[in-house]
């Protein structure tokens, strides 16, 4: 790891994702949980404080605070992530993109990169009316290999060797469902598996001699997870692949798959099961019990309680809660009745933090909350929810169709469905009073 500079930011997440971190990057890390554990305090006081007496200069202190917590969540999303057994999904999204280079060219190739490079960096610093024409002339040669309207298109991706071959791109957020349910490769169209949808009746006492009545039996239906088709189509000049410096067909593959998740992750949290959707965990098809808040408009410590307290003891080992950041926000600011914080920290310790004992997850799909709303999902997922996979990204790309027009268009496809399979397992919370 290199040395740090004067006033370098170094979080935890960082430091932890570095295995061999060195006794100097252990002490930041001891100091980034004093900051946290510091910040937690603080938040608490000003929050009481704010409770005794409401303050718009309180309220703003307490944002600023939850902003700072806000920071360590990675790390805490990340040892929540491990516990559930998948601690290597998405671990940075800052990190999710890498330079893409092009492979090592000759001397030859050399001098044009030269070349190219001081007219790059000529047209770049001046105005169109300002540049020399030789340097024009060399870009304009470059240029006029590929099939672009306007630098949007894929100008600037003819950048010379030396420029940074890193895309910068906003991080895509999506909800880390794959980490807490229950994943199913399958053969075929669909995932069958037998339900029971009625227990045998109760049973009862009886007398020596007297006769035995039925006293009701079970009854079971099949349930059904089908794996819908999404695809994506692109379409790229064959002269940009050939005088690009980047990979685009690396680049579009790359964003094919970001989109197929953010697609997947949205319906795991609230797809309808219909038009080719997968079934979300808050759809109202899906049977989920909910529970009521307590209030019209937000969430309370009585109505988290409740919810906690809605799931059957067999789920509770493996019981997570899932929200998004905004709600988890308005959470740390929860009590219950004898003046505990529902959320604690558990940083210090090298565990998740916690919600009233149980991990949670940050879910970006959530809603925010509202009334009618249901922010705060809470039970065991990989009970309660099924994905099924049945056929993995396939990335096809076709040099025929659009050979006419010198374009070679990428087609990928992916077919992966999920629904609810044991409602009772998840319980939801719905704003309300």
């Amino acid at each position: 790891m290199a040395a740090s500079g004067v006033g370098e930011h170094v979080t935890p997440f960082a430091i932890l994702a570095n295995a061999a971190a060195p006794a100097a990057d252990i002490d930041k890390l001891r100091n980034s949980v004093d900051k946290f554990m510091n910040a937690f305090e603080e938040f608490k006081t000003t929050n009481d404080e704010n409770l005794r007496k409401r303050d718009v200069l309180l309220d703003d202190k307490l944002d600023k605070i939850n902003k700072t917590l806000d920071g360590f969540e990675p790390l805490n999303q990340k040892i929540t992530k491990a516990v559930e057994g998948q601690s290597a999904m998405q671990e940075q999204l800052d990190q999710v993109e890498k330079a893409l280079n092009r492979p090592n060219r000759g001397k030859d190739a050399a001098g044009q990169d030269e070349e190219y490079r001081n007219a790059f960096e000529h047209c770049l610093r001046r105005p169109q009316e300002n540049r020399d024409s030789a340097h024009v002339a060399i870009m304009v040669e470059r240029r006029n290999t590929l099939v672009k309207g306007d630098d949007a298109g894929a100008g600037y991706l003819l950048a010379p060797p030396d420029v940074n071959r890193e895309i910068i791109k906003d991080v895509i957020e999506m909800s880390p469902m794959r980490s807490i349910a229950t994943v199913r490769i399958i053969g075929g169209p669909s995932l069958k598996q037998p339900k029971r949808t009625a227990a045998a009746g109760a049973a009862t006492r009886v007398g020596e001699v007297q006769p035995r009545a039925n006293t009701g039996d079970p009854t079971y239906g099949m349930l059904q997870i089908d794996a819908p088709e999404m695809f994506a189509r692109g379409e790229i000049s064959l002269q940009m692949l050939e005088d690009a410096d980047y990979d685009l067909v690396g680049e579009l593959r790359s964003e094919f798959s970001d989109q197929f998740g953010v697609k997947e992750s949205s319906e795991f949290v609230g797809g309808s099961g219909a038009a080719n959707q997968a079934q979300g965990f808050l759809d109202a098809g899906a049977g989920l019990a909910e529970v009521v808040s307590g209030d019209a408009t937000k969430v309370t410590g009585d109505g988290l309680v409740n919810l906690w307290a809605a799931l059957k003891n067999a789920y509770e080992s493996r019981a997570i809660f899932t929200l998004n950041r905004k709600t988890l926000g308005e959470v740390r600011k929860l009590k219950t009745t004898d003046g505990q914080y529902l959320w604690l920290p558990g940083i210090a310790g090298s565990v998740p933090n916690t919600i009233l004992g149980s991990n949670y997850l940050e879910f970006p799909d959530m809603p925010d909350v509202a009334a009618g709303s249901y922010p705060i999902a809470y039970g065991d997922f990989r009970r309660g929810y099924v994905i099924v996979d049945r056929v993995a990204i396939s990335f096809q790309p076709d040099y025929t169709t659009g050979a006419d027009n010198g374009v070679v268009i990428f087609r990928c496809r992916k077919r992966v469905g999920g629904a609810v399979r044991q409602p009772e397992a998840i319980k939801k919370l719905k704003i309300s009073a």
